[in-house]
């Protein structure tokens, strides 16, 4: 079925409607059939999902929450623009909080934790980074590096920052060849391989050197992409 925004109506589920338009806008957006800078009419969005304007609205609320999308007046919004001091501020923010509680949870690792770390890495490796598999392995491999430190509270700033700069993550590994260079299984194998030290020091290493390297390479290609040339 062909829509205005290239979204599909959403079906009865038991998650509330808001939470269903906000997943299938949110996917829209990760997935760059909404572009950035597109703009979102409340009005489309309500038709093309079959839903009245009161869930769409908070739904663009939450995504705007989440730094997908930038409201505008007029019953509309347009997806949040990639920007170099966006990606540098999610990053800044990611390595101050998550080298910190990767930190405090590797002594109290259980080996039930290293489990799932191993299942999740086997997903992220074969699974394509395009799909839905690889991005909620990838998810599930980081929040079990925490696992013994998280509250609720941490999950929901972390959940937050991750949504914010999964997209940008998606397009460099869809646009460059840097997944040729170093797999997802090569880029996350030196995670686990601290987790089963259990050194705090080890672990919160390896996760300021990962989200480091990720960082430079999300910031050479959008460096590239600003200025109008392919990144080299």
């Amino acid at each position: 079925m062909v829509t205005k925004t290239g979204i599909s109506p959403i079906s009865a589920e038991t998650q509330s409607l808001v939470d269903r338009v906000s997943h299938a806008v949110r996917r829209a957006i990760l997935e760059g059939r909404l572009r950035p800078q597109e703009t979102l009419s409340i009005s489309d969005l309500a038709v093309d999902l079959g839903v009245s304007h009161s869930p769409v609205r908070e739904a663009l609320q939450r995504l705007a929450g989440q730094g997908l999308v930038v409201l505008r007046p007029a019953r509309t919004a347009i997806v949040a623009p990639l920007e170099l001091d966006d990606i540098q501020e999610i990053y800044r923010l990611r390595l101050l909080i998550e080298a910190d509680a990767a930190g405090r949870a590797a002594p109290a690792l259980t080996d039930a934790d290293l489990e799932v770390l191993e299942r999740e890495l086997e997903v992220m490796s074969g699974a394509s980074t395009d799909s839905d598999e690889f991005w909620a392995g990838h998810a599930a491999f980081h929040l079990a590096l925490m696992t013994p430190v998280m509250t609720p509270r941490l999950r929901r700033v972390i959940t937050e920052l991750w949504h914010a700069g999964e997209r940008y993550l998606r397009i460099v590994y869809g646009e460059t060849d840097v997944l040729e260079t170093r797999s997802p299984h090569d880029r996350h194998r030196p995670l686990l391989v601290a987790a089963r030290t259990r050194n705090a020091a080890r672990v919160s290493t390896a996760v300021t050197q990962h989200l480091q390297s990720n960082e430079r390479e999300i910031a050479k290609h959008l460096r590239g992409t600003l200025a109008g040339r392919p990144s080299v």
